[in-house]
């Protein structure tokens, strides 16, 4: 397990590669303050990415990216996740960037946000 201190916004992302589009993805989350977060934005340089997540907000281009800013947030408690190689998942907690994947195999990862702290906690697939 592994844990990360949030700036006072509460913001942090989760970089990866979409692996059907091959094309970057950056989410956007903000952080409850005693737990829970919310996706309020995702980003990529595709379109079709930004489609794909069928969610209903406001499209805005950026420099390199389309932004799709959230009509409604998706909250969360928890957020599972696969973390492969070929999709690099990637933290990203006030500009420090760890990646969720590993070499080797498939990681299953769970991201969690208590009281100002978010936690990742990850098990190779095969392992456990």
């Amino acid at each position: 397990m592994s844990r990360h201190q949030l700036s006072g916004s509460g913001d942090f992302e989760i970089e990866y590669v979409h692996s059907y589009y091959d094309a970057p993805v950056v989410e956007h989350f903000v952080a409850e303050k005693y737990g829970g977060f919310e996706l309020v934005e995702v980003s990529s340089s595709s379109e079709a990415v930004i489609d794909y997540y069928e969610l209903e907000g406001h499209k805005e281009a950026g420099d390199d990216l389309l932004r799709l800013v959230l009509d409604e947030p998706q909250r969360f408690e928890t957020l599972p996740l696969i973390a492969t190689e070929k999709g690099r998942r990637t933290l990203d907690v006030w500009n420090e960037r760890f990646p969720l994947y590993a070499r080797g195999g498939p990681q299953h990862l769970v991201i969690r946000v208590e009281e100002d702290t978010l936690f990742t906690e990850m098990h190779g697939l095969l392992d456990g």
